[in-house]
């Protein structure tokens, strides 16, 4: 699966392991390379060093380190930070839980990351990030026909988005509905997703 956050994302764990290594994860949120993970190591430190005494009751210092922790996979700490954040009364609400909840799906706490993406949509029931991420946990929870109404949410708030098509015509293979994932794929296809491609081809006549 590929985990994605402007700034971030490292993997999302197993759940099924040959549906998951499939997954995508939705662009505003980013793999994380090496390189990346080395330069979110050293953010840290000086994000520590020099800045917590001068941006100590700042939103968006709390936020970028706790951007910097999930980068490295230090879940437990990135949680602490998007707590501090969300006590500091942040514009960017909808992201924050979101961004909580991935960590807490990483930490394998299924129900809070669910309860996080709730909170996200209540904000604005039109976030598609929090649907997306959403989609991603109930698929890990093995609730596959609500990992689908959420990437069918996605898609009716941006039918352009290849990711969601290719994600749910994943869930529809993972239950058995291969006309449903050839189409979906399909339309991945037509919106330029390649591995789409592959997939359509190796799958579907």
């Amino acid at each position: 699966m590929k985990c994605i956050n402007t700034a971030i994302a490292l993997g999302v764990g197993a759940a099924t392991a040959a549906g998951l290594s499939l997954m995508k994860v939705n662009k505003d949120f980013v793999v994380g390379s090496t390189a990346l993970v080395i330069g979110a190591g050293l953010m840290i430190a000086l994000r520590n060093k020099n800045e917590l005494n001068r941006k100590g009751k700042n939103y968006e210092y709390f936020f970028n380190r706790a951007q910097d922790k999930f980068e490295v996979a230090n879940y437990e700490g990135a949680i602490l930070d998007y707590n501090k954040a969300l006590e500091l009364s942040p514009t960017e609400i909808c992201l924050v839980y979101s961004m909580r909840g991935n960590a807490k799906c990483n930490l394998g706490d299924f129900e809070g990351a669910i309860s996080d993406q709730n909170k996200a949509l209540d904000f604005d029931p039109l976030y598609a990030d929090g649907y997306f991420n959403r989609s991603i946990i109930k698929f890990k929870m093995r609730d596959f026909a609500g990992a689908i109404d959420d990437y069918s949410k996605v898609i009716s708030i941006n039918p352009k988005d290849s990711d969601a098509f290719f994600n749910r015509a994943n869930v529809k293979k993972e239950i058995g509905d291969m006309n449903g994932a050839c189409e979906d794929w399909k339309k991945a296809v037509d919106l330029g997703d390649e591995e789409a491609a592959k997939l359509l081809q190796e799958n579907c006549k």
